[in-house]
């Protein structure tokens, strides 16, 4: 079965994580959390297993015929914890949010001062390829094009931040942007 593209994807980890913050202390059931956030009861399953395993969620002991409960233990913040069912930290997704910091931090820059400004390895290939990309759907301008004979790489102006979240790159050669929720393809808007 083919993954969905997350602009047309259900309901996910924000929306769980902000109906979950929003329980205020209370504990609650997946069941509840799931119809607050319109979402499917095993996608809030396995994200507060995450969240558990992970200590941000404790759960209440058993009892005989009432639902599983939890309780938020840990609160970081509006922005969702990123883990596996297991507990393990998500780290897909890295790559373009140390671009994206870097491209928001230094408003002019080359695809390697945003490779010097992250505190993760980004091979250049992927440093370039995001550039272009956000280049082509006028996120960025052109400030010095590059010249290869004289060794000079293109440098770069962010235009369009639409938030802290980075925009996303998808496989049908458009950009998702996930403040907005709009696509933007090569040229334009979709």
């Amino acid at each position: 079965m083919a993954r969905q593209r997350v602009d047309r994807a259900a309901p996910g980890r924000e929306v769980i994580w902000s109906t979950i913050r929003a329980q205020a202390g209370r504990a609650f059931a997946v069941s509840e959390i799931a119809l607050a956030a319109k979402a499917n009861d095993k996608t809030v399953r396995d994200y507060c297993k995450g969240l558990e395993a992970a200590g941000y969620l404790s759960r209440l002991p058993d009892e005989e015929g009432v639902p599983v409960r939890w309780t938020l233990t840990r609160d970081v913040g509006h922005e969702a914890p990123r883990v596996r069912p297991d507990g393990t930290a998500v780290r897909q997704g890295s790559t373009t949010e140390q671009l994206w910091r870097g491209m928001y931090m230094l408003k002019d820059f080359t695809f390697r001062d945003l490779i010097e400004t992250a505190s993760i390895q980004i091979s250049e290939d992927t440093a370039r390829a995001y550039c272009k990309m956000l280049l082509s759907t006028g996120y960025l301008r052109v400030l010095q094009k590059a010249d290869p004979v004289k060794g000079r790489i293109a440098r770069y102006r962010l235009l369009r931040n639409n938030g802290p979240k980075p925009p996303q790159i998808q496989r049908v050669k458009q950009v998702f942007d996930p403040n907005t929720r709009e696509i933007f393809v090569p040229g334009g808007r979709k």
